[in-house]
């Protein structure tokens, strides 16, 4: 559905889109002639809460700016204070930018002396979510995965199904590739994104467990999507839903109150709720090292295919040829397959050939960063909250095996209680893989995990020395 810019605005705390009339500002009933009687009185809760969903302002954002307490806007949106005073009033109209006619509303609504001829307004009706935006391109490699997500929404019907892994690891562009199949199919499908743009890579702020109870500003989040949402959404599309501050929403309370809804949320952790199916998003396939390679078959491994389509959008002609084949597929292996580090790399080919690329790669680790520059793609920065997601419980482990070139469950009884458990962990994380089919049940740390043990360790070493 295509919406005109006038007509929509959007709340950037969010992300709900803001329905306007395109000419003349809201709604409003007409002020009633005598003729034709008293009509039915809106409560002062029901009122302010229209009034406030109206401008796209949450409970705390509404109190902030009329300097009152966010528990004060709760109470009187509850009814549990049905006559304020009548300079909160004030303030509260103040704060919403209220005319003339819904000034005097609002006043006599609390019980303040006002015109009482003036009717009530009518309360507009909650924005709806936002559909979501296309994807970013073709999707490459994640046929499979994208299979997978389909069915648990469509064919088992699950109502919760966490998109996990670390980022970059391509969380986003998988659910919108999932939503874009589903709208085609018919589905109505919102969007949400926790935490501002979250195309922009490394913008979701560190997680917490996922465990623990909602942040502050989660009620009045999710208050706002249930509102919007109602009965006329299917699927909603939660993007970083394990960020914490004001993007959060409380995913249990969501399914609760909707019980016709069905929610797909990504994150670098399951959330931990009830009924919630997970779908560990891990690295692209990497190509064997061999001495001679068919091209042909070389260029259909997930990872290659990946970075040999992000190389052509700078470097039209580049092809596989034998000059270059094997410092692709090390430049593949030693990025482990992750999506987000392979464009980066093919980013970095315009200014460096793979070869010498590769030759950088060990020793200048702004290359794992984006070559345009922007202060929140640095993956090992991004990295490093998959780590501290699990430090609590398995941050020994970790640093145990990252630097081991391949390890067995077996290696780990010295380390922990159950070390099954302490494996699924890191592989539901995202931060270990397998080594692959000719060693089986043995794994081994991405190599961007031993790079940033590598780069803390480095200012220990430095202190010591000095």
């Amino acid at each position: 559905m295509s919406v005109s810019p006038p007509t929509v605005g959007k709340n950037a705390a969010t992300g709900l889109s803001l329905r306007e009339c395109a000419v003349g500002g809201p709604r409003q009933r007409p002020v009633p002639t005598p003729s034709e009687g008293p009509r039915e009185a809106v409560s002062f809760a029901e009122l302010l809460k229209g009034h406030r969903r109206r401008s796209g302002l949450t409970q705390q954002q509404l109190a902030d700016f009329a300097t009152l307490s966010v528990r004060a806007i709760r109470d009187l949106e509850s009814g549990r204070v049905r006559r304020p005073r009548r300079e909160s009033v004030g303030l509260l109209a103040d704060a919403l930018r209220l005319g003339g006619p819904e000034r005097l509303q609002l006043l006599a609504a609390g019980g303040s002396p006002a015109d009482l001829r003036v009717a009530p307004l009518e309360l507009p009706e909650p924005s709806a979510p936002p559909e979501p935006p296309a994807p970013p391109g073709t999707l490459v490699g994640r046929e499979a995965e994208l299979q997978v997500l389909l069915d648990q929404v469509t064919v088992y019907g699950h109502r919760l199904v966490s998109v996990v892994g670390i980022s970059g690891i391509g969380k986003t562009h998988l659910v919108l590739e999932a939503a874009q199949v589903l709208r085609a199919r018919g589905w109505r499908v919102g969007w949400h994104a926790s935490a501002g743009d979250s195309l922009c890579r490394g913008a979701i702020p560190a997680a917490g467990s996922g465990s623990g109870g909602p942040p502050p500003g989660a009620a009045d989040l999710t208050d706002d999507l249930v509102g919007a949402i109602g009965e006329r959404h299917e699927l909603l599309v939660i993007d970083g839903g394990d960020a914490s501050g004001p993007g959060r929403v409380d995913v249990g309370e969501l399914l609760r109150r909707c019980p016709g809804l069905r929610v797909v949320v990504t994150g670098l952790t399951p959330r931990y709720l009830p009924g919630e199916r997970v779908l560990p998003l891990t690295a692209m396939a990497v190509p064997e090292e061999a001495r001679d390679y068919d091209y042909a078959r070389l260029s259909e491994v997930e990872s290659v295919a990946l970075f040999l389509s992000h190389m052509r959008r700078s470097r039209p002609g580049f092809r596989l040829r034998e000059d270059n084949a094997h410092a692709v597929v090390r430049l593949c292996r030693w990025l482990d397959g992750v999506p987000r580090a392979l464009e980066y790399a093919a980013g970095w080919c315009l200014v460096y050939p793979p070869e010498l690329l590769l030759a950088r790669a060990g020793r200048d680790s702004s290359l794992l960063s984006s070559p345009a520059g922007c202060g929140c793609q640095d993956l090992l920065r991004s990295l490093a909250r998959s780590v501290d997601v699990v430090a609590e419980c398995y941050g020994h482990v970790l640093a145990e095996v990252a630097d081991r070139p391949h390890w067995t469950v077996g290696d780990l009884d010295h380390l922990v209680p159950d070390p099954a458990a302490a494996l699924h962990a890191l592989l539901v994380h995202g931060l270990v893989r397998p080594v692959g089919a000719h060693m089986p049940e043995r794994f081994t740390a991405l190599q961007l995990v031993r790079l940033l043990y590598a780069r803390d360790r480095a200012p220990a070493r430095v202190a010591r020395a000095g």
